[in-house]
């Protein structure tokens, strides 16, 4: 680092809720190196379960707008940087990409953009709907930016295949999962008698209870799991398919072995008293998920889908991965680890371990290492325009 000046670091998010992005976001946060960089943090609203685990003395700013197609944000993000001035702004999902780029050009801020893609653009926009309009903002805008990390490889091939997003701005950069604290959080007291009782292994699944993550192929599959022997199934989250997964739980007649506890603070102490965690996604960004069972000794399977479980788990050594969608290979793998307990110890010790990749001391370096280089080549193209012909 051929500078010691502090970087003046602005980091944009659309709120604060309970999502992947928002903590691997405060993760970041909580581990950039202070005598770098001085960090403020900017989100569209700033209510939700994250806004405490901010870092004391990292500036918030509330922009009290929405968390999704609020384009009010431009310009008061605009404002906000033309007050500001920082030296480089990260902005984190593609909303707050979005947002950040039409701020920047508005405020006719110089300084280097990065953004950071959280997701699969093609199977969001499969599921959502506005491939045109949101592919146009991905070939038009992400360009503009200094760079971008995709948090997979699938991710930045996409972006960069499909989307024609310049290969030479694109960096993989993981989401850091802070393994040591996770592992804190899992000491306290057990919260359900199931995860202690001894009387049926537990099979747990967390996440947002949305058609992505595809519970319902998840309760399919325990329900074959549960017709051949005891067990248990927890679901941890919140979301708009609530009533669909109980009226699901009514159906498969499996009210008196599944719990949907809803969104809990502290999943951790649920995960690393399970004996096996499972992710029924049919399409992911990376899986943080899939890290944090991983670091709490807890097996995992998951589903291989596009992207991000076959580049954390090596398959029947850190992990099972199974066809996306097939509830009777998902189940098939539940049984397995459930029944095998040296195949068990076998995938969490070798989970255990794989995790400690993705700890914020190897992640966040890389982050520091992004932006000082784009500081640095910011200033150095400054300062090049300033000398005499």
């Amino acid at each position: 680092m051929s500078h010691t000046k502090q970087i003046q670091l602005l980091a944009v998010i659309p709120g604060l809720g309970g999502g992947g992005a928002e903590r691997a976001l405060v993760n970041l946060l909580r581990h950039l190196g202070s005598e770098r960089f001085q960090v403020q943090l900017v989100a569209f609203e700033t209510a939700g379960r994250f806004r405490r685990e901010v870092p004391v003395g990292i500036p918030v700013h509330d922009l009290k707008g929405r968390r999704q197609y609020d384009m009010r944000m431009v310009v008061r993000l605009a404002r906000l940087l033309h007050a500001e001035r920082p030296d480089a702004v990260l902005s984190v999902t593609r909303y707050a990409n979005v947002v950040t780029l039409l701020a920047a050009r508005l405020a006719r801020f110089t300084g280097p953009v990065i953004v950071n893609e959280q997701n699969n653009p093609s199977a969001e926009f499969q599921q959502f709907g506005g491939r045109w309009l949101k592919g146009l903002a991905l070939r038009y805008l992400y360009p503009r930016a200094e760079g971008i990390t995709a948090i997979s490889r699938g991710i930045a091939t996409d972006l960069t295949g499909r989307w024609s997003v310049p290969a030479s701005k694109v960096t993989v950069i993981p989401n850091p999962v802070d393994v040591a604290w996770i592992r804190r959080l899992a000491q306290e007291p057990s919260p359900h008698p199931w995860l202690t009782d001894g009387k049926a292994p537990v099979a747990i699944g967390v996440g947002r209870l949305h058609p992505q993550k595809d519970f319902g192929l998840l309760l399919r599959a325990f329900r074959l799991v549960r017709s051949a022997q005891p067990a248990h199934f927890i679901i941890l989250g919140e979301g708009p398919e609530r009533a669909f997964l109980e009226n699901e739980v009514q159906r498969l007649e499996l009210v008196a072995d599944v719990l949907l506890p809803g969104f809990q603070e502290n999943p951790f102490s649920w995960m690393a008293r399970a004996d096996v965690f499972v992710l029924s996604s049919r399409y992911e960004g990376f899986g943080n998920v899939i890290v944090e069972a991983m670091a709490l000794g807890c097996p995992v399977i998951a589903t291989n889908c596009p992207f991000g479980p076959d580049e954390i788990i090596e398959n029947n050594v850190s992990g099972l991965l199974v066809p996306v969608g097939e509830e009777q290979a998902l189940a098939e793998a539940i049984r397995r680890v459930l029944n095998d307990s040296d195949l068990s110890a076998r995938l969490a010790g070798a989970g255990r371990v794989r995790s400690e990749d993705f700890a914020p001391e190897h992640i966040v370096a890389q982050y520091e290492h992004l932006f000082v280089e784009a500081f640095e080549k910011h200033a150095n193209s400054h300062h090049d325009r300033r000398l005499p012909p």
